[in-house]
């Protein structure tokens, strides 16, 4: 909890409940956060501040000595923070040592981890991706592809997003299971989306765009494509995901600051991830950055490679980062890797039917 002058944590194990008063208060954590943020974002060197937010946030709390695994219950604009990216004592990412994983409230974890399902999912694996945005230039991009834009006129001027269509089939040929869909180029619409039964898949995999909107929450969106025939604009909105009625273990949103959005005070933050727990989601893998369509597909690969040797859902994305930094020779940027977090319920394996 994040307050002046001066912030709390308070920490529960199996056998200890702690309240910890940290030593900074909410501007002081904040700022460091916002610097620290925008050091990641802009691919410039944030030790220290990854150092700095340890020190104060994770250093002076007992119970998490010797713990393999956080659950996180951030606050303000900790929700924007991750954790597994800061860095420890000889300046090494948390990531290495500890399992990290958020919800938006205790009662939330709760409520998923308790919850009986009565409708059991019978199908696997639903995958929407390669997104026709604009295929009459897609040959010429050139640089990073960003999975992310930040105003509604752009949505007409999107560039494609070249790795999402070999993501998409890589995760449903990993998971396997009967009845997968996979709704790719021309198929991939918010009409096609909706047509199927949505409450029957284990596991949904978007691999599109978004537009984040901290001003007009229930107006952020996922991007797919649009059907001019029946003058669909490809946006799936918050507000019609929240009517979804899901049953799945895990709905990853491979696209950019899908876990960014509107704070609500104690309420956490309104964004797309919380969409998809709210229509009855366990587990949702959202953004908290622009994501880089390269490096996305490798962790994604990687992701479900790990899911489908039946780990957990919190460790396969752990394992998934740390596939990436070796991959990639142990110096990649957090950028590249740390935008992507798990929220609801992680301990437990996707069930593949």
């Amino acid at each position: 909890m994040l307050d002046e002058p001066g912030s709390y944590c308070l920490s529960i194990s199996h056998d200890d409940v702690r309240i910890r008063k940290l030593d900074a208060g909410r501007r002081e954590i904040e700022g460091l956060t916002e610097r620290y943020l925008e050091q990641v974002r802009a691919l410039k060197p944030a030790s220290d501040l990854a150092r700095k937010l340890y020190s104060i946030l994770v250093a002076p709390i007992p119970t998490l000595f010797g713990k393999k695994h956080y659950v996180i219950v951030p606050d303000g604009k900790l929700y924007f923070l991750p954790f597994d990216a800061l860095e420890g004592a000889g300046g090494q990412y948390l990531v290495k040592s500890v399992i990290v994983t958020y919800v938006p409230s205790a009662s939330v974890l709760d409520i998923l981890t308790r919850r009986e399902d009565n409708h059991l999912a019978k199908r696997a694996f639903l995958g929407v991706g390669d997104v026709p945005y604009d295929a009459s230039n897609s040959g010429s991009i050139t640089g990073r592809i960003l999975r992310g834009l930040y105003d509604l006129a752009g949505v007409h001027d999107l560039k494609n997003l070249p790795g999402s269509r070999q993501e998409v089939l890589d995760a449903g040929k990993e998971l396997g299971g009967r009845g997968s869909v996979l709704l790719l180029g021309p198929k991939a619409t918010v009409a096609a989306l909706e047509a199927e039964p949505l409450g029957d898949f284990r596991v949904l995999h978007l691999a599109v765009h978004s537009i984040p909107s901290a001003e007009f929450p229930t107006r952020a969106a996922l991007v797919l494509g649009r059907n001019r025939a029946s003058g669909q604009d490809g946006l799936l909105q918050e507000w019609q995901i929240i009517e979804f009625s899901l049953h799945a273990d895990l709905v990853t949103l491979s696209a950019c600051d899908t876990g960014v959005g509107k704070l609500e005070g104690e309420e956490g933050v309104t964004d797309l991830g919380d969409a998809f727990l709210f229509a009855g989601a366990k587990s949702v893998v959202a953004s908290l950055w622009e994501s880089d369509d390269e490096y996305t597909e490798a962790l994604m690969q990687q992701f479900y490679h790990h899911l489908a040797e039946h780990e957990d859902k919190d460790v396969a994305l752990d394992q998934a980062k740390l596939d990436l930094i070796r991959e990639y020779g142990g110096n990649v940027p957090p950028f590249y890797w740390a935008g992507f977090v798990l929220v609801g319920e992680g301990s437990s394996p996707v069930t593949i039917p």
